[in-house]
């Protein structure tokens, strides 16, 4: 039985067809298997077979395996040598690749149209431009930098390292030999360094586009805020993919036009294309943005039943999208529910549960956190401290930020040292609230002189609240909310001619008075 399917394996492996042979493994549990049996029956010697489990392991990103594989062979070829640089080219080390191609060089092989390509994929980073530069000199000596699968690369190096200048003057020397992918690739690398007008330039010139010309144009402008330019050429594309629609989606998000964003989803989805996980996000966004909770559980539900992952960016943004529109169950439901969960999955449940006055909760979520291993940062406590503010757990907030600064050795912000105050503050600890400015070592904002404000108006400290209302007014002299609290404090005190004092002092300063809005959803 075992010799029938080592039998069945070899032959596939050995398949003159590469993509084929390589199809004989699932897995490399699989492969380590075949590779056992290969062993025991004395065919490990085969070159051929080396070379095929050489490459799967390779290209399934298990180095340490496909570097013992390499080791054994006495004298890899040119094939071995590719198969390791290629896989180095799309890891961590990708340097590693060029240690490689180096030791190649000494064992007198000479490279090919497929060696260059991924050296130049390892050098893909502005660290690493030297180093492809001088690749690049050998690529000319060895008279295969006209290969436009070696241009398409190189160009690409110059263009992520930052270097246009370098990719531009390329082209335009082996344009003669330029496909779609060598204009695309311009087009996408001036789109990304925000210079659009030299992308559309590109663009206008090309004999021919794809979907992805396209579509580099559209998130190019997209970027710049150029959102009607961007729609432009999406009306005109003769031929949309999922990326076409997700990349105009995402761009009226970026730009802050929520409504196109989820009109276009909507459109999308009912000329029956399955979207992509950027424009669920980004859909999901324009719900929170527009506060739109109907919208926001259809969209959910939409998600289910079309059996959409629920993964760590998705389950996040729902979690959001709830919390923001106050459905605080739905969001915990979403929580609970998600496989996998990072600090900001656990930043952004804890939040909304501090915003919705779930206090108790937000901070017992935080021990959870603990518990499972998770490290809280900066933004968990500022969380945590939001909901001890709003739910008057005054020691519970001491203890969270004692643990911050002492546990954790988190540096306090002024957000966190605001939090603190207004904790205080709401609880009538006034004093204390005073102390603990005086002992912070960063010089105190406005928001936070506010918040100690508000606390002196409920309380009935009107000398100290009055005092802290004229310095909140010099300290932002066009915030017309500082005017109107000191005025409402002079009319809860009856002091009609103070009140009138600040609203004359309002009118000669010409400050503007913000309109009232509300942008939670009528239900």
């Amino acid at each position: 039985m075992i010799a029938g399917y080592l039998a069945r394996k070899l032959a596939l492996l050995h398949h003159p067809s590469l993509s084929l042979s390589l199809s004989a493994f699932t897995n490399m549990s699989e492969l380590k298997r075949v590779h056992a049996h290969i062993i025991i029956s004395g065919l490990a010697n085969d070159d051929l077979t080396t070379i095929r489990l050489l490459a799967f392991a390779a290209i399934s990103g298990d180095f340490s395996y496909a570097q013992t594989l390499f080791n054994q062979v006495e004298h890899p070829t040119l094939f071995m040598y590719n198969s390791m640089i290629r896989g180095f080219s799309q890891s961590f080390d990708a340097l590693e690749s060029i240690h490689l191609y180096i030791r190649m060089l000494r064992d007198r092989i000479s490279p090919d149209n497929y060696t260059f390509p991924f050296l130049f994929q390892s050098c893909s980073n502005k660290a690493f431009f030297f180093e492809g530069q001088q690749l690049h000199d050998h690529a000319l000596k060895f008279g295969i930098d006209y290969d436009v699968f070696v241009l398409n690369n190189l160009i690409r190096m110059y263009s992520n390292c930052r270097e246009l200048d370098y990719a531009r003057r390329l082209f335009e020397e082996r344009n003669s030999v330029a496909n779609v992918v060598s204009w695309t690739t311009m087009v996408t690398a001036y789109s990304n360094s925000g210079d659009i007008d030299v992308a559309r330039q590109f663009f206008d010139r090309m004999p021919c586009r794809n979907t992805i010309s396209w579509t580099a144009m559209i998130v190019g402008y997209a970027q710049m805020g150029k959102c009607d330019e961007a729609r432009q050429l999406f009306d005109e594309m003769p031929e949309r993919d999922v990326d076409s629609w997700s990349a105009m989606i995402s761009g009226y998000a970026k730009c802050g036009m929520w409504n196109e964003a989820f009109e276009l989803f909507t459109e999308m989805v009912g000329l029956g294309i399955r979207p992509n996980e950027s424009a669920l996000v980004s859909s999901v966004s324009a719900c929170v943005q527009l506060r739109a909770l109907e919208q926001g559980v259809w969209l959910h539900s939409y998600i289910e039943d079309q059996g959409f992952e629920l993964s760590v960016t998705l389950g996040t943004s729902l979690v959001d999208m709830y919390c923001k529109c106050g459905s605080v169950e739905k969001a915990l439901k979403v929580f609970n529910e998600m496989p996998v969960k990072n600090v900001l999955s656990w930043n952004s449940m804890i939040g909304g549960l501090a915003m919705n006055g779930c206090g108790k909760q937000a901070l017992s979520l935080f021990w959870r956190m603990q518990m499972v291993g998770l490290a809280p940062n900066g933004v968990t406590f500022l969380n945590v401290l939001h909901g001890c503010s709003h739910s008057g757990l005054v020691d519970e907030g001491r203890r969270i930020f004692d643990l911050m600064t002492e546990d954790y050795e988190i540096e306090p912000q002024l957000e966190h040292y605001g939090c603190m105050v207004d904790l205080l503050g709401r609880a009538g600890l006034i004093k204390e609230a005073l102390n603990f400015v005086d002992s912070m070592p960063v010089k105190p904002h406005a928001a936070l002189w506010g918040a100690l404000f508000s606390a002196c108006r409920i309380h009935g400290h009107e000398g100290l609240g009055e005092e802290l209302g004229k310095h909140l007014i010099e300290l932002e002299p066009d915030h017309s909310g500082r005017y109107t609290l000191l005025s409402n404090m002079y009319a809860a005190a009856r002091r009609w001619d103070d009140v009138e004092t600040v609203r004359k002092l309002f009118k000669e300063r010409g400050v503007s008075k913000n309109p009232g809005n509300s942008i939670v959803e009528a239900t």
